[in-house]
């Protein structure tokens, strides 16, 4: 059987490099349309600047010549010039849609390929919230602020070139207001986009306790916890609103300060132009040319202020992408590994945080096509030793050998491809019944997937409803808990690896499930190497050998009838689970 993973892609996005440099470097990697949307940019400046100089020159002539053939040209430039905007308009949101599906797809393939350690310290909701929401910040800031930037900026020099040319007095004083504002804003954005922040981890909490909630709603309504878990909701909410409200109150503020600057500019040239009029110095036609090219100024930089703010949000967003992308990927380097079906632990030790041992010492031996169980107390390190084996995480010392193989130094993909592994809580998948039988047997025809399905004593359940196409609920929900280990099982039987874990397969199901769950192991069983983690002994007393684990510690291996002779900690076990004697 081959494996073959797709390497994700390289990524701009780090925690080393400042948000507004990524950006940046978003709009680089589209070199083409950026280049476009720059010219597109510069020709829309143009023709609007075009228009305050027409006017100028149609004022100018009035009652000496006609003046009809200049008013078509002001139109014509208007309609031109809105061509022009609406194109840029859609290269820069095309181009932004293209950033951002990069960026969706480079924090989605870091996320799947991140360290099982990873998962176990951020909740799945938040890491959802990033792909999602924040992400969409980011597009914000191409379409609703480097656009406007980037085209108000040049239509903002424009202007001043020709204003200076009309008056430098009356531009030295909407240059001085001018200078002022913008320092302001950008120094009270950096609020926003810390606030922006603060708002998404809050939106991420509200999303993980929401997708914890609905994984729980059937125990959720049976509890009638209903009211509790509302309001631990709503304390969430409540958060992602507060720091909402900060960030519109920054805004707030921003804008009107802005347009009173610029209005009150606007008041101060009314009233130097008029006097400047009056004396001769300037006519009528130029004040009116200067106040256009005003507006000119002002409204581009009401767009630029805008924008900063929309581009803050963007990088409070960038920082959490950052985070997950600044993770380390499971590594996939190492050897491939040669088929075998033995295991060996020598000396093992392990603890999760680096502090707790959870395994100490441990040492055994799973001989190749055998059933080996492990029983132990709840807590004990059972499952644990499972997921050392599947390689999801690294130990602390000793060694785990595949055959004479070192796992250590195995590609972790060659070694999964040899181990399947059932967890405990099986994984369906909500879509159809082939779409969960081909999960990792892409290849697998329907009549595999009918043989799987008839091993596991699935086929009748199946026929019965849509057959292969039988769609199933979010999480498998309209199987019952024994179906969905047997539907597991069958998916790693199309499969086909020699080894095969099971964590705790009968946990959770009643008797008549485990009795087909128990059919269902034996008749994957033959020629393979078999695993089981049992929370009921009742499901191993059959197993070639069994090892009992206690405090992360191996403290007996034998049979069923053995270890009920030698192990107290085993005997307790059987007799307070009713097994048969």
């Amino acid at each position: 059987m081959t494996v073959s993973q797709k390497p994700p892609s390289p990524t701009v996005i780090t925690a080393s490099r400042p948000p507004f440099r990524v950006l940046l470097t978003m709009l680089a990697h589209h070199k083409g349309a950026l280049t476009l949307a720059l010219v597109l940019s510069v020709a829309g400046a143009v023709l609007s600047l075009m228009q305050p100089l027409l006017i100028n020159n149609i004022i100018s002539r009035i009652g000496e010549v006609s003046v009809t053939p200049l008013v078509w040209g002001l139109v014509g430039l208007l309609i031109i010039s809105s061509v022009v905007s609406a194109l840029q308009l859609y290269v820069m949101t095309r181009t932004a849609e293209s950033a951002v599906l990069t960026t969706r797809r480079q924090l989605a393939a870091r996320m799947l390929r991140l360290p099982v350690r990873v998962y176990d310290r951020h909740r799945a909701g938040d890491l959802v919230t990033r792909l999602g929401s924040d992400t969409t910040l980011i597009r914000a800031a191409f379409t609703g602020g480097l656009i406007d930037a980037i085209g108000g900026t040049v239509m903002m020099i424009g202007a001043v070139i020709l204003m200076a040319l009309i008056d430098v007095l009356m531009l030295s004083i909407v240059l001085a207001v001018v200078v002022f504002t913008m320092i302001v804003v950008i120094g009270v954005s950096r609020l926003i986009q810390k606030y922006t922040k603060k708002a998404q981890a809050a939106v991420g909490e509200l999303g993980a306790d929401m997708d914890r909630a609905l994984g729980a709603i059937r125990t959720i309504r049976a509890t009638g916890a209903e009211p509790r878990v509302e309001e631990g909701l709503n304390a969430d909410a409540q958060e992602a609103f507060d720091m909402g409200v900060v960030v519109a109150k920054i805004g707030a503020a921003l804008r009107p300060a802005t347009g009173l600057a610029m209005q009150g500019s606007f008041l101060v040239v009314l009233g130097i132009g008029g006097a400047r009029v009056a004396t001769g110095d300037i006519t009528v036609a130029d004040l009116v040319s200067f106040v256009l090219y005003l507006f000119m100024v002002s409204m581009p930089l009401g767009q630029i202020f805008g924008a900063i703010t929309t581009v803050r949000q963007a990088m409070g967003a960038i920082e959490r992408i950052s985070e997950i992308m600044d993770e380390e990927p499971e590594p996939t380097t190492g050897a491939p590994a040669q088929p075998a079906r033995d295991l060996t632990f020598e000396n093992v030790t392990f603890s999760y945080d680096g502090e707790t041992t959870v395994l100490e010492d441990v040492s055994f031996h799973i001989p190749a096509g055998k059933k080996t169980a492990f029983v132990g107390p709840s807590g004990s390190g059972k499952s644990t030793i499972l997921a050392l084996i599947e390689r999801f995480y690294d130990i602390d010392s000793g060694r785990i050998l595949l055959g004479s193989q070192d796992t250590a130094e195995l590609s972790r993909a060659s070694v999964r491809s040899i181990i399947g592994y059932v967890e405990q809580e099986a994984a369906v998948l909500s879509g159809t019944v082939r779409e969960n039988l081909l999960l990792g047997s892409a290849d697998a025809s329907d009549e595999r997937c009918w043989w799987a399905l008839d091993q596991v004593n699935l086929r009748a359940r199946m026929e019965e409803a849509d057959g292969l196409d039988t769609v199933l609920g979010d999480r498998g929900l309209s199987l019952s808990g024994g179906q969905r280990q047997r539907l597991a099982l069958a998916r790693m039987l199309l499969m086909d690896t020699p080894v095969l874990l099971l964590d705790e397969p009968t946990s959770a199901v009643d008797s008549q499930n485990e009795q087909l769950i128990l059919d269902s192991i034996d008749a994957i069983a033959e020629d393979r190497t078999l695993v089981v983690v049992a929370h009921r002994l009742s499901t191993v007393t059959d197993a070639d050998q069994i090892i009992v684990i206690d405090v992360g510690r191996v403290v007996a291996t034998g049979t069923h009838t053995e270890l009920l002779t030698n192990s107290p900690i085993y005997r307790d076990l059987a007799s307070r689970q009713l097994l048969d004697k």
